[in-house]
């Protein structure tokens, strides 16, 4: 499978966001682009699979950044298909 230059650069980007979101977490845009990697290791925790230290950091930035990236790539696949959907 072939990445385009624009889902890697979708990527590299998520990821910089939820490094950068995992390190300010006290305010309220912070949490929410780090909340599905937190939602992930709360779910680790519970069921005693948590990871520390580094493993914690990099399962909640590579699950925030996943999650973004496919929010994103779906949101514009959307926008394009009611595009050409309006265009006829």
């Amino acid at each position: 499978m072939r990445i385009s230059k624009p889902l890697f650069l979708t990527i590299i980007l998520s990821s910089v966001a939820s490094g950068i979101a995992l390190t300010h977490m006290n305010n309220v845009p912070a949490f929410v682009v780090i909340g599905p990697g937190y939602l992930v290791q709360a779910w680790l925790f519970e069921h005693h699979l948590a990871l520390g230290g580094f493993g914690y950091q990099a399962t909640m930035v590579s699950v925030s950044a996943l999650v973004w990236t496919l929010i994103i790539v779906g949101l514009v696949g959307a926008g394009r298909l009611v595009g050409r959907l309006v265009r006829g």
